[in-house]
């Protein structure tokens, strides 16, 4: 993000009296050094415009431009415009940090999503208490209602199990996702979860279990046969 030049100043609401950042310095190619004319060797020489370029002064640049990005951030967070050096309204690199603002929180929700799902696994596996339906932490984005079934489809399973995918920091693939998905709903080991479930609604987690993992070896299927047609 280049800080060259601007500055920032609020809305023009009546009456706020909220402080703001006002002057973002140069940039180290644009800064100037004078020099007096009178030194000797020097004739008509009147500034350079190469500083001393050291790592000490580029370390502390460095560092005011991370913090003066950083109060821009928190005031367009804040519901502040940016101005550009001529006063005017920068709406370009306003909407720029606002769109960034946005994808950081979506990216935190389906983070959070996918990290809450985890421990509730976690939490169902460390524990023996008997369980209900509702109690299954079902790969979906939105709960199922008591005994719904019909919730596990193709389409929902896809979109929980590999939205977090797309978060920038994210580093697992979508192989490994669908490989310990199936190894956590495998008929064969969720036979434990399924003996813990209430008699009325045993039924229910099975048909539910056998939905998810039949779901997933066909995500499986269509991962393998796109890498085989790659």
């Amino acid at each position: 993000m280049s800080t060259k030049g601007y500055f920032a100043f609020p809305p023009s609401t009546p009456g706020t009296s909220r402080s703001y950042p006002t002057f973002i310095p140069q940039s180290p190619d644009t800064r100037e050094t004078f020099v007096d004319k009178s030194a000797p060797g020097k004739g008509d020489e009147t500034r350079s415009e190469e500083p001393p370029h050291n790592e000490e002064r580029i370390n502390r640049l460095h560092k005011e431009r991370e913090l003066i990005e950083m109060s821009e951030i928190e005031w367009v967070r804040g519901g502040g415009v940016l101005r550009d050096a001529q006063g005017r309204r920068d709406k370009t690199r306003t909407e720029r940090i606002r769109a960034e603002l946005k994808l950081q929180e979506e990216e935190k929700t389906k983070m959070g999503r996918w990290k809450e799902y985890d421990e509730r696994w976690k939490a169902l596996v460390a524990s023996d208490k008997a369980l209900s339906f509702t109690d299954i932490p079902w790969p979906l984005r939105t709960a199922p209602s008591s005994r719904d079934t019909d919730a596990f489809t193709l389409p929902a399973i896809s979109e929980f199990l590999f939205e977090s995918l797309s978060v920038r920091t994210n580093t697992v693939t979508k192989k490994s996702r669908i490989r310990s998905s199936i190894l956590r709903w495998h008929p064969d080991k969720s036979s434990l979860v399924v003996g813990r479930v209430v008699a009325e609604d045993v039924d229910a987690v099975r048909e539910g279990i056998h939905a998810v993992f039949h779901c997933l070896k066909r995500l499986q299927d269509d991962e393998r046969d796109h890498i085989n047609i790659v």
